[in-house]
């Protein structure tokens, strides 16, 4: 009954659809014509949906995050905050995520789809609640595929445009009101080179730069001058020499030879980029942007785009809607002209690094660098950002489990070294002491070796130690934690002092985002954002009010909203809250909870004088001081605590219990890492720098000895996005831009993996992963 199913799509339901066309726009395409014969070489390209994405690498398609309808394609309804591979599915082509369906075209030009097909929009002539995994379409040969609301279109090989599903508003544009859960021919369209569909309506573009749109024409969104009503069949924008077409909720966009951007449609948030708040029923110039456009995508409210004078940057416009998807860093700003991403430029040494295309959902986006990695940031509640976590994001943070890269996931603990690394999330491998594989736990391994007792699903995220703790998956979903090694003080949570060879399962956790570890304690945040710790309290660093020691999680108590992050140092913890403040639990004695005082506290205080934060990192241990540091929205790196080797970075030695910033970082940072006698920072600039004790050559220049006390180079280490950890005592590592990982420093345990026990002062690849 298709009549009262439309009566759930109320004028908000179409704001929380996912929309515009995403095709596979390379940094310096001008126009996409129908695909030629698809190769190893098929470039990597996203699409973001209402809370869940897709991509499609390496001639396979990955989708992530809202799963209600069966729109991840993998055979369940379940949401997974990772990337998982739509296992059925022959090699793609191209991929689009609609509302909560999403199609696909295989290399041999057919078409399939899943998700929701209550308007017939999975296209093979049912109208099922839901198909979960996908369905092909009979006879339809296609070069292109875009999903819409309800609705459908294809790019047929013959240059014509069908479509199905959803025909309330004639976004099929076949003359007709009537809903079709085969493809319908689009009335008078040929010779077509690209098509997008909207929230309810759709565009195509003509081999010669016309225009044409169809469907919905709430806010001039159809491009012919006027601001309301329907067309059900193609009517011709006011344009010519269009070259790239996006369509958004209830707005539009084309691409003009040289890289004029114009949009049209509803402004009531600035989506039109247009410098105003005024509805357009005809295209207008996007400001600022009259060369240099190459690709554009339509979400809820807001747009994005890539655009090069000198270099490709990202830049997005419209309404962050409290989630941060503009990208800027600020969750909650609104800017009717475009304004850049944070952090995703080309590098100035002219490596292949920047946007090569883009995707906007409801309330997040995703960029596909042209590294091939994905980066995503906006609204996180079902896992919409395939970071392994439900956080919202302001600024891109890379997804997990399915890029080109080798390695994903690094941590650098105090005898022990770890890293995620392979497709599917299934290889979680340490190195240095209390490695898990099962030998004891004073076995030094000088390269890495798979840790034994790990659930089926692999792991999304892990933090080392003295041995160390891990995010485990099923499914692609949290099943909660495992840890191994010293368990003394109850640190792997399992109501045991017994050490762990291989992994255990932490108690009274069921699913969770992260997991951090210092010496003797550690932390896991759960899926809503709580905070559980266990182990030991000497200082008060478990944040329940005592300082009693627990042999199975606590919940942290005081937090006034929702965490982020949680890191933990040696003898104090923090936690990022949603609204960017920074809270802090433990040892305060030389000022690292940043609240002005020197006193511990068992129960979190707030950091004092701190910008939003996006980042945290701390660390320390049980007989060292401790320090912490904080990342800010616009890129600063301030930091507090112990500072007798000048790890704050402000130049000098002394201790600081509120946060300094430190110098000398240039352009700013992306991401920090703190072991609390030595800092790093990974810069915009695609180079990381590191400050502080430098003993046994964890500052990574190539020197051992002194320290320093602002930021110097890491020599020959040209970071893959965020990648930077050092947890506690003298080690660092990272992943490189060619998804290898790589570690400096002390190596008395064998925890650098590079095959020896000697110190080493320049980064050097960990061996066996």
């Amino acid at each position: 009954m298709p009549g009262i199913l439309r009566t759930r799509r109320s004028v908000l339901s179409r704001l929380a659809a996912a929309a515009a066309v995403l095709t596979t726009a390379l940094a310096g395409a001008a126009a996409l014509g129908p695909s030629g014969p698809a190769s190893a070489a098929t470039p990597t390209m996203v699409t973001a949906g209402d809370g869940f994405s897709c991509s499609l690498i390496s001639q396979e398609v990955w989708c992530w995050g809202r799963n209600t309808t069966g729109q991840l394609g993998v055979g369940n309804d379940t949401d997974s905050l990772v990337p998982e591979r739509v296992g059925t599915l022959p090699i793609a082509i191209d991929v689009s995520a609609g509302h909560d369906h999403a199609c696909a075209v295989d290399a041999a030009s057919n078409v399939w789809c899943w998700g929701n097909n209550a308007f017939g929009e999975v296209g093979n002539g049912t109208t099922s609640v839901q198909v979960e995994t996908p369905v092909e379409i009979p006879g339809l040969q296609a070069s292109q595929v875009s999903a819409g609301d309800g609705s459908t279109c294809a790019l047929t090989l013959a240059g014509t445009v069908e479509c199905w599903g959803d025909n309330n508003y004639g976004e099929l544009g076949d003359g007709s009101t009537a809903d079709a859960s085969t493809p319908q021919p689009v009335t008078g369209l040929t010779g077509i080179s690209q098509i997008a569909a909207g929230y309810f309506h759709a565009c195509a573009l003509g081999l010669s730069g016309s225009v044409w749109c169809w469907g919905d024409n709430s806010g001039g969104a159809l491009g012919y001058g006027r601001k309301s009503g329907t067309s059900d069949v193609p009517v011709s924008v006011r344009i010519s020499g269009a070259i790239f077409i996006a369509a958004g909720s209830a707005d539009s966009c084309a691409i003009l030879t040289g890289g004029d951007l114009k949009c049209w449609g509803g402004n009531s948030v600035g989506q039109l980029g247009t410098g105003d708040l005024a509805n357009h029923p005809a295209p207008v110039q996007v400001s600022g942007v009259t060369s240099g456009a190459q690709q554009v995508t339509l979400g809820q409210a807001f747009g994005c785009a890539i655009i090069s004078t000198s270099v490709p940057t990202a830049f997005c416009w419209g309404d962050a809607a409290g989630y941060g998807k503009l990208g800027t860093g600020s969750f909650g700003q609104q800017s009717p002209v475009p304004v850049p991403v944070f952090g995703l430029t080309t590098s100035p040494t002219g490596l292949a690094t920047g946007p090569a295309q883009l995707a906007a959902g409801t309330n997040h986006a995703c960029v596909a660098m042209q590294t091939t990695e994905v980066e995503c940031w906006g609204e996180g509640t079902f896992g919409d950002l395939g970071d392994g976590s439900t956080a919202s994001r302001a600024i891109p943070a890379v997804t997990i489990g399915m890029n080109n890269q080798n390695v994903y996931s690094i941590s650098a603990g105090t005898s022990t070294g770890c890293a995620i690394s392979g497709l599917g999330l299934l290889d979680l491998s340490c190195w240095g002491v209390d490695a898990g594989d099962g030998s004891p736990v004073s076995t030094v391994h000088t390269s890495a070796v798979p840790v034994a007792g790990l659930p089926s699903g692999g792991a999304s995220q892990v933090s080392a130690a003295f041995g160390g703790c891990a995010v485990v998956l099923l499914g692609g979903l949290s099943t909660g934690a495992d840890c191994w090694g010293d368990n003394s003080k109850g640190e792997l949570g399992n109501n045991t002092t017994t050490d762990a060879t291989s992994a255990v399962k932490v108690k009274k956790l069921s699913a969770v985002q992260a997991v951090t570890t210092s010496d003797l304690h550690a932390c896991a945040l759960a899926h809503q954002g709580e905070v559980f710790c266990w182990g030991s309290n000497s200082n008060g660093q478990l944040g329940d009010g005592t300082t009693t020691d627990r042999h199975t999680p606590v919940a942290v108590t005081g937090l006034p909203a929702k965490a982020t992050q949680i890191e933990a140092g040696g003898r104090h913890t923090c936690a990022l809250l949603t609204d960017g403040s920074v809270w802090c639990w433990g040892k305060g004695g030389n000022g690292e909870l940043g609240n002005g005082s020197t006193s511990d506290s068992s129960v979190p205080v707030q950091v004092t004088g701190l910008p939003p934060a996006v980042q945290i990192a701390i660390g320390g241990t049980q007989i060292s001081g401790n320090s912490s540091c904080a990342l800010t929205i616009a890129g600063g790196v301030f930091c507090w605590g112990w500072n007798a080797s000048g790890q704050l970075g402000n130049g000098t030695t002394t201790d600081s219990d509120i946060p300094v910033a430190v110098i000398g970082l240039g352009s700013g940072a992306l991401a920090i890492a703190d072991d609390g006698s030595t800092a790093c920072a990974v810069t915009t600039a695609e180079t990381a720098s590191c400050w502080g004790d430098n003993s046994v050559g964890e500052l990574g220049d190539g020197a051992i000895g002194g320290s320093v006390t602002t930021p110097v180079a890491v020599s020959g280490f040209t970071p893959l996005g965020g990648a930077i950890d050092s947890e506690n005592a003298g080690s660092v590592c990272g992943i490189t831009m060619s998804g290898a990982a790589v570690c400096w420093g002390w190596n008395g345990d064998g925890q650098l993996g590079d095959g020896s026990t000697t110190n080493n002062p320049v980064p050097t690849p960990v061996l066996g992963l």
